[in-house]
């Protein structure tokens, strides 16, 4: 019975381990879902706060919006502002829209000029490797008609008084047979080869080059430039930038008879400007003439110099003709002063 109790002990301890690892492996999975399920509430808890945060400031301005329209004075002004605001915004939309057609039209033509130069490319590598199939397997006729001939020949020699001969013709059968297995694997190599060239796709487009980026970049300024020249009259592009860069409180735009006639001139002079398509002519001969006097610090670069453009023409020459040096100018560099947040739409 003594040499008997320890094996069954054994056995018994054996389960209770096994079930004590399974408990302690439980547990670890269990501490590791709590710590999970407190950093997801966590963070629930800091977005709900912010959610919270967020609707409290929107309330707010409410209030100080409704604050605001009670007085008739301080309402006029507040819509002579966000009238500007707008005319700001809606002029860089405008820009921002300009530049990304511009830019998808031109990534187009790239994209087109790189598949046509990858497929010439392709197209005479695929020759040059068909010129050499064709050269090879000429070849490998002429060798299969050599050992047609030797083979010929053996078939006719015939008796013992020919074995030198025959002996002589299989050494050189053997050697024109392992030209030929030569030549077939050549063939075969080089047929690979074209199957991997032509299979070979061309590689993803780099991006516009920096060639058409300054193109794109001093079309985007021509038009900055077109909609200050119109935005100019009753000072609105002046009114706009200044409303963009200050809030509503620190704007004032006089007694509400001047507001109600100054919110009228904003909203005839914006419902005047013309869309990008209808401007593609001012705007392609602004380009051109201001393509003469841009500068660039680097090779590299695509924005010019801001110094490059101290005015604005009002009145554009005629192709072909100098600028006229009494011509009417606005003493306004947009890239300067950052008109409709120019910068933000330039590519770099």
């Amino acid at each position: 019975m003594a040499t008997i109790a320890p094996p069954l002990l054994q056995r018994r301890q054996e389960p209770d381990d096994q079930q004590l690892l399974k408990l302690f492996w439980n547990r670890a999975g269990l501490k590791k879902e709590l710590a999970k399920l407190r950093r997801e509430n966590d963070r629930l808890i800091d977005q709900l706060r912010q959610q919270e945060n967020a609707s409290l400031r929107t309330q707010q301005r409410l209030e100080q919006l409704e604050n605001l329209l009670a007085d008739p004075l301080e309402a006029a002004n507040a819509v002579v502002y966000y009238q500007l605001r707008g005319v700001w915004q809606q002029s860089r939309r405008r820009m921002v829209r300009f530049a990304r057609e511009l830019s998808e039209r031109q990534q187009d033509r790239e994209e087109q000029v790189l598949h046509q130069q990858f497929e010439q490319g392709r197209g005479a590598a695929l020759a040059a490797i068909d010129s050499r199939i064709a050269e090879t397997e000429r070849r490998l006729r002429l060798v299969r008609t050599d050992l047609d001939a030797v083979e010929l020949r053996l078939g006719q020699l015939r008796g013992f008084w020919n074995t030198f001969r025959r002996r002589a013709l299989g050494d050189q059968r053997a050697a024109i047979q392992a030209a030929l297995d030569g030549l077939e694997q050549q063939v075969a190599r080089i047929q690979e080869e074209r199957s991997l060239q032509a299979a070979e796709s061309g590689a993803p487009f780099p991006g516009l080059s920096i060639e058409a980026r300054r193109n794109i970049n001093l079309a985007v300024i021509a038009l900055a430039q077109q909609l200050l020249i119109h935005f100019s009259e009753g000072d609105v592009a002046s009114l706009a930038r200044e409303a963009a860069a200050r809030s509503l409180a620190d704007s004032s735009y006089g007694d509400a008879e001047r507001c109600q006639t100054l919110a009228r001139n904003i909203e005839a002079v914006a419902s005047r400007v013309d869309a990008p398509d209808r401007m593609g002519t001012l705007i392609q001969r602004r380009a051109e003439l201001l393509r003469q006097s841009a500068r660039y610090r680097r090779e590299s670069d695509t924005i010019p110099v801001a110094g490059s453009f101290a005015t604005v023409p009002v009145v554009l020459p005629e192709p072909g003709q100098p600028q006229r040096m009494d011509a009417r100018v606005l003493e306004v560099n947009v890239l300067v002063e950052e008109y409709w947040d120019i910068y933000g739409v330039l590519l770099g």
